[in-house]
């Protein structure tokens, strides 16, 4: 047999994470050879016959923050970032239990609505009261998350730096809408985002972390033209034109080990064995534990971390499309769909987002994300979805206008409202593609309410950076993750840009 051909890269990244294709455009930028391999749809999207539809619909309201600005000033696209950053301008529909708020996302028509809805309720003072707990944890959390000390590999877990932030940070029992009675609706809608915005469940995110997320909201909220799947697009635009490879069609055989150390990857179907100096998984590693990452071959202790983490709810993405003339004429913008009886973990919220713009050929285009169970069925949630939708007045009389229904999760096909199957979409619309999960630490709390997963796995040159390193911040720490990654393996300065870049920044 002739001998295999061996490619040899500086890092080979494994998984569609933000957090790993932040660290590879970071490596391949400091002049590193990089691979990336996705294992999954690595632009965010499925697709339908020519048509791509998103798996993430959440607003980007994290651009903003420090350590998000650190990585695209580095690579030459702050500049751009900033400018594409802006207020949703559409208005904001939450649909309460018993209550509905219609508001344009300015603090101004947004106590207007809560008065109306609660004229003798003390609302402007905890509103108020809550605004001012989160403009200050936000900034503490600016300074914190954007230091030297948090963005190095582990440098979040480190004893001094978790010292030093939970000694900062409000108390998880601090009231920060004291005015308000226990069991007023506000309370629920304060929190009705968490599940939508970050990757950890509601019940365990740490009250700093839920403050962020509320100072972000109102900032605008603020989200960019194209979505996730549009940032996906620049990072990785970024990656190949330093010479970085993206190699979708490629399946792992083996990631092989000597010695204490990664190797390389072996592939199937093919003779090439690809080297590397450096691993990065940028997924949930339980996704190759049975296949090419032996768990035999990991450290005890990080096989029993990740045996102690779970999903507190799953991700179930619905795209519609409807005939402008199904659309009632209050109906613009976002919906917030708080379910009328509380679950755990954010379970039965659901966020809907009508595309902004004029309709195309008198048609409007709609995504939905419904947060499921861990264990509940999928064979009936596109029914569920719409009738709860119905009854709540938020699609209502909605059925006989709907042209397309297909989710990428339920291995249904393509319908339209009538359950007739789309032709022109052609024969394989059934897909089975992984749910995003919600993380909970089983049995104990995350590092201060955020972090799950240390970068280190034990392997000297394998390391950790995806949704699981800190999902409790959202995209805002997978771009942490990812620098703090990159740093293992090139640090700035490499490729002629100096820690300099930084200094002064405010």
């Amino acid at each position: 047999m002739a001998s295999a051909t061996t490619n040899h890269y500086d890092l080979i990244v494994l998984g569609t994470d933000f957090a790993g294709l932040v660290a590879a455009a970071l490596v391949a930028r400091r002049g590193k050879r990089v691979l990336v391999i996705p294992h999954g749809p690595i632009d965010g999207r499925y697709r339908l016959a020519r048509r791509g539809f998103s798996l993430d619909t959440a607003p980007l309201v994290h651009l903003g923050c420090p350590a998000v600005q650190r990585v695209f000033e580095e690579l030459g696209l702050w500049t751009q970032i900033r400018r594409e950053h802006r207020p949703l301008g559409e208005l904001l529909h939450y649909a309460l239990a018993e209550h509905r708020l219609d508001a344009a996302p300015t603090d101004a028509s947004w106590l207007r609505e809560v008065h109306r809805e609660w004229p003798d309720d003390p609302v402007a003072e905890a509103w108020e009261h809550r605004q001012q707990w989160s403009e200050a944890t936000d900034e503490l959390l600016d300074e914190l998350l954007g230091s030297d000390s948090a963005l190095v590999p582990d440098g979040f877990w480190s004893r001094r730096f978790l010292a030093r932030v939970s000694s900062q940070l409000p108390a998880a029992d601090f009231d920060e809408l004291g005015p308000l009675g226990p069991d007023h609706p506000l309370r629920v809608q304060s929190r009705a985002l968490e599940a939508w915005l970050q990757h950890l469940g509601p019940g365990q995110l740490g009250k700093a972390a839920s403050l962020r997320i509320s100072r972000l909201w109102a900032r605008g909220p603020e989200d960019r033209s194209g979505g996730a799947p549009g940032l996906r697009e620049q990072l990785l635009q970024r990656i190949e034109l330093k010479s970085g490879e993206v190699k979708s069609n490629l399946r792992i055989a083996e990631v092989m080990h000597k010695r204490g150390r990664v190797k390389g990857i072996t592939l199937l179907g093919k003779r090439d064995r690809y080297g590397c100096d450096h691993m990065l998984i940028a997924t949930d590693p339980r996704r190759l534990i049975d296949g090419p990452l032996v768990a035999a071959s990991l450290p005890k202790p990080l096989q029993v971390s990740l045996d102690n983490i779970e999903s507190a709810a799953r991700r179930f993405v619905l795209h519609l499309d409807i005939d402008e003339r199904g659309i009632g004429p209050g109906l613009e913008g976002l919906v917030v769909c708080v379910p009328t009886r509380a679950q755990a973990e954010g379970v039965g919220m659901t966020y809907l987002r009508l595309d902004p713009g004029p309709a195309q050929d008198g048609v409007r285009s709609v995504s939905i994300v419904r947060m499921l169970g861990p264990d509940e069925p999928t064979d009936d949630v596109r029914e569920r979805i719409l009738d709860e939708l119905e009854q709540r007045g938020v699609l209502p009389f909605a059925r006989p206008w709907l042209r397309l229904i297909h989710s990428p999760h339920d291995g249904r096909e393509a319908t339209d409202g009538a359950g007739q199957r789309l032709e022109a979409l052609g024969a394989d619309t059934a897909l089975r593609v992984p749910m995003d999960p919600l993380y909970r630490l089983r049995g104990a709390e995350p590092s201060l309410g955020v972090g799950l997963l240390p970068h280190s796995s034990g392997i000297k040159n394998l390391y950790f950076a995806s949704r699981m390193t800190y999902p409790g911040l959202g995209l805002e720490g997978e771009f942490a993750a990812g620098w703090a990654a990159a740093g293992a393996v090139a640090a700035a300065g490499r490729a002629g840009l100096g820690r300099n870049l930084f200094l002064g920044r405010g």
